[in-house]
């Protein structure tokens, strides 16, 4: 078992969600919602904590915080055709427990966060450290891998069941937050956890197909376009790429196909952190990795981001910084820190030869 779920925070929290669950009738409205912009971690973990609440009798209503649907890549699992957007929840509607996931800061979940503001009862899980409190109730475990292996483990604790559906559901959030158990995060835990997950259902090669082995091919030609982008900075310490809004139009690619591609420059040899800069017409996105000792979370915390110390991600604050303006801004806090790059500033540009952005 992780070891922060010893703690008396959280054994009380588990304790006393235990409870509520135990004591709320089986039509009392609930409510399960991830960050925005939903991951592997954020869709497994509604899908698996939804299956198990509708397996003891109720009928939770698992949200997406963005006013979009599941991304393509987790339409397979077959929970996801339940999940709705929290936009088109009336807004008199008050639930009687809303479940905040992986999510340590309200404002993550978006339209959602009304939704989660008007309940009766609100709890958070997550494994990542919490800003600002905003739920009654909260389970935090930073040892976690996943949130979806956090849900895993709490499960029996909480008077409910394990079934193949939650188990793959579950190997999904881990999964894709361990790298495919190839990121620091992968201890003796997630992988023992994992394995219990694979006796209970799951199967790790269907799984891995969905997830990572199946893709359009306009969404290769922007892995080329990225790569094509790269370079080092830093001297040969930090390595950086972009693309912009622009891109996904030209090449036809839909958002659902931009989860993970920062992994495809964090594998240049020497390297310590990977950058990657999304440009938008509504601001700048900056995806940070870290392959080593360095902690990038310290870097997203200081302009209003978050994560973990080896991986981390922002929004950037001013929504008319330019690629580059973010980048100078960057780099003198990394390993090395130098604005310089080898090769030459790298040109923001999209295409078309206009402005990445524009």
């Amino acid at each position: 078992m992780l070891a922060s779920l010893a703690t008396p925070d959280n054994a009380a929290a588990i304790a006393a969600l235990r409870d509520l669950l135990s004591d709320l009738p089986r039509s009392a409205s609930i409510a399960i919602c991830a960050h925005t912009r939903p991951d592997g971690d954020a869709i497994g973990s509604v899908a698996a904590l939804s299956s198990a609440l509708s397996a003891a009798g109720f009928s939770p209503t698992p949200l997406l915080a963005d006013n979009a649907t599941v991304p393509r890549a987790y339409q397979w699992m077959p929970e996801t055709s339940a999940f709705s957007a929290a936009s088109q929840i009336d807004t008199s509607t008050i639930f009687d427990l809303f479940i905040a996931l992986d999510t340590p800061d309200i404002a993550r979940l978006s339209h959602a966060g009304a939704v989660c503001r008007a309940a009766r009862t609100q709890v958070l899980i997550d494994h990542h450290p919490q800003r600002s409190p905003y739920t009654q109730l909260s389970i935090t475990a930073t040892d976690a891998a996943a949130t979806g292996q956090l849900i895993w483990e709490i499960l029996p604790e909480l008077g409910l069941s394990y079934s193949a559906e939650i188990a793959t559901a579950a190997y999904v959030a881990l999964l894709s937050d361990t790298g495919q158990f190839a990121f620091s995060n992968t201890d003796d835990q997630a992988l023992s956890d994992g394995a219990e997950m694979v006796k209970a259902g799951a199967d790790p090669a269907h799984i891995a197909l969905r997830l990572f082995a199946e893709k359009p091919l306009e969404a290769l030609e922007l892995d080329s376009l990225i790569l094509s982008r790269i370079r080092l900075a830093n001297g040969g310490a930090v390595v950086t790429s972009w693309y912009s809004h622009n891109d996904l139009k030209d090449l036809g690619v839909s958002s659902d196909w931009t989860e993970n591609l920062i992994d495809l420059i964090r594998v240049v040899a020497g390297t310590q952190v990977a950058v990657l800069l999304v440009e938008g017409a509504q601001g700048g996105r900056v995806s940070l990795r870290s392959s080593g000792t360095f902690d990038v979370s310290k870097i997203a915390a200081r302009f209003g981001g978050g994560g973990h110390r080896a991986a981390s991600g922002i929004t950037w604050p001013d929504k008319d910084a330019s690629a580059e303006e973010i980048l100078a801004t960057l780099l003198p806090l990394m390993p090395m820190g130098e604005p310089a790059i080898k090769g030459g500033a790298p040109e923001m540009t999209d295409r078309t030869g206009g402005a990445a952005g524009e």
